[in-house]
């Protein structure tokens, strides 16, 4: 493991580099308030001549071309997206300003930030956000389905109107930008990324049992493996279980309580807070086994306890999500009949 003080930008910029968001990473969610924050920071810092920091960006190396390196983004996503849409932003208003000099600074922009040597994004986000930042970065077609309240294109509408507020001297967005740094840390082959995913849910905001397990077991695939995996056997269950809306972490809890003791030979979980770590002490003692036969099977039999809820094994394991031999909560309360 590698740490160092650095700016954003020039970890974005590092040449013929890719930064791929896993697949099984929270989509990009910087409201439009953490944006103004942030551009507020950033001029400041850049005033004072002084830096504004950003906490940690951690990256490990991933299957790479024979030109392009690519590494994957374990920690610093949000930061790294908002920083590629401030570049857009800033390219698209020097391309429309038109000038020579205009047009040559647009291109070093799009050529070191947004787009590899291989005319693909520097940054690679996963499924839900991907080919929106391709329509905004490469000009491709975009989706007529897609959400226009996307975060991505909220944000970069609102960086749009800035720059274009700024006009003669939108040029001073750089080394605005380079006043942003961050403890980049490159994690090598050795290095645990779940370890780092636990660390960084212990301080910051919470992952559930589901994102914490989901990463342990597709994370020891590539990049291509996981996207495979994700989208056969975890996006079925995202979009099933939505159906129990704000209850939704309960119900997959209970469900993922029912695989773990009647799979995996796992004869009681004491409590929901210690179901990761149990299905965590599962996993590493499966070291051989076909992880991707487990993930299946996990997700057959969470979609069965989605498809009967109500049955009398899916209600005694939502009795134990919801503690109800000592909590106050009823299920017919929670749950209804």
């Amino acid at each position: 493991m590698q740490a160092n003080l650095r700016s954003l930008l020039d970890v974005l910029g590092k040449p013929d580099t890719q930064y791929v968001i896993p697949v099984f990473q929270r989509t990009y969610s910087w409201t439009r308030q953490q944006c103004e924050q942030l551009w507020t920071d950033m001029f400041e810092a850049s005033d004072a001549k002084s830096m504004h920091f950003m906490g940690t960006l951690i990256d490990m190396p991933e299957e790479s071309t024979a030109r392009i390196e690519r590494s994957s983004i374990i920690d610093g996503q949000q930061r790294l997206t908002t920083l590629t849409l401030m570049l857009i932003a800033l390219r698209d208003a020097l391309r429309s300003e038109g000038s020579e000099q205009s047009l040559a600074k647009a291109k070093e922009i799009n050529c070191t930030y947004l787009e590899t040597s291989e005319h693909q994004c520097k940054l690679v986000l996963s499924e839900q956000d991907l080919h929106i930042l391709e329509h905004l970065v490469l000009g491709t077609e975009s989706d007529p389905d897609v959400d226009r309240s996307n975060f991505l294109v909220e944000n970069l509408s609102l960086y749009r109107n800035k720059i274009a507020s700024m006009k003669e001297s939108m040029l001073d967005v750089l080394p605005a930008l380079e006043a942003l740094v961050v403890i980049a840390i490159d994690l090598e082959s050795n290095d645990s990324p779940q370890q780092v995913f636990e660390s960084l849910n212990a301080k910051g905001k919470p992952l559930s049992t589901t994102d914490l397990i989901r990463n342990t077991l597709l994370v020891k695939f590539g990049t291509n493996g996981q996207e495979k995996l994700f989208e056969t056997y975890w996006t079925p269950l995202d979009e099933t279980f939505a159906q129990f809306g704000k209850e939704q972490d309960i119900y997959l809890d209970a469900a993922l309580h029912q695989w773990i003791t009647e799979h995996g030979g796992v004869a009681q979980v004491p409590k929901r807070t210690d179901l990761y770590q149990v299905f965590k002490r599962y996993i590493e003692g499966k070291r051989d086994a076909d992880l991707e036969g487990m993930i299946k099977s996990i997700s057959e039999s969470c979609l069965a306890f989605a498809s009967d809820p109500k049955s009398e094994d899916s209600k005694r394991h939502l009795d134990w999500a919801i503690d109800k031999p000592t909590g106050l909560i009823s299920q017919r309360k929670m749950f209804g009949d």
